[in-house]
């Protein structure tokens, strides 16, 4: 086995940036970050909101840790998808919706 060539990565590295492969991975992460992002966001919005009126306490608790379990799963697939380790400090971006509703759904 050889060892690799510093010229011969960066040449393959820009090859990729320019391909398709690129593209389809950046449309497909940003349709999975704004349709699953979005459902954890209104989820964890509306418990926040209405949660306490339509709903008994244990279920808008359960609920809400759903809605960062669902936060989690989407930044996730994201890294995935971006070939990425899915185990990285970046998934924890996916509490962010259940991090702000917190003070109004802990009170």
């Amino acid at each position: 086995m050889s060892a690799s060539q510093p010229g011969r990565d960066s040449a393959r590295k820009e090859q990729e940036e320019r391909s398709l492969d690129l593209v389809q991975r950046t449309i497909i992460s940003a349709l999975v970050g704004v349709v699953f992002g979005t459902f954890a966001a209104v989820l964890a919005a509306y418990l926040a909101i209405r949660g306490d009126q339509d709903l008994p306490p244990f279920s808008v608790t359960g609920l809400w840790v759903m809605s960062g379990v669902l936060g989690l799963v989407t930044a996730a697939a994201i890294l995935l998808i971006n070939r990425k380790r899915p185990y990285s400090p970046w998934v924890l971006l996916g509490l962010l919706p259940m991090v702000i509703t917190a003070p109004w759904i802990l009170r």
